[in-house]
């Protein structure tokens, strides 16, 4: 987030964009498995499917907000934030792959694990 702030292109725009909502998302998944707020409520949600829904949506929107915003400042070559804007990219290409691997231990988790809802 740091990296990329101020936005100074709509590309730059989009990537901060993704990256907040990322950020807001996981840690709304953070409180609700650190105050078990799974357990405590007893509502029929499948709680890992709503997770690895989530968790795809986040890796799509992180795969192409991290190729727009690479693909808009590798270009640029000497502009005053380059190289911060070109860093921000390639952690958005880190935080994709983390992003995938939780989704491929999620899909592990959802295929294995018998469906039940809290009741």
């Amino acid at each position: 987030m740091a990296l990329a702030s101020p936005a100074y292109t709509g590309a730059t725009h989009w990537f901060l964009f993704v990256v907040v909502s990322a950020f807001i998302a996981t840690l709304i998944w953070i409180f609700v498995y650190l105050l078990g707020i799974r357990e405590a409520l007893r509502l029929p949600i499948n709680w890992i499917l709503t997770e690895l829904v989530n968790t795809f949506i986040i890796s799509v929107l992180y795969f192409i907000a991290f190729i727009v915003q690479l693909a808009t400042w590798a270009p640029m070559g000497r502009y005053w934030n380059y190289g911060a804007n070109v860093a921000a990219g390639v952690f958005g290409l880190f935080n994709f792959i983390a992003y995938a691997a939780g989704l491929y231990s999620l899909y592990l988790e959802h295929k294995g694990a018998p469906v039940t809802v809290n009741q």
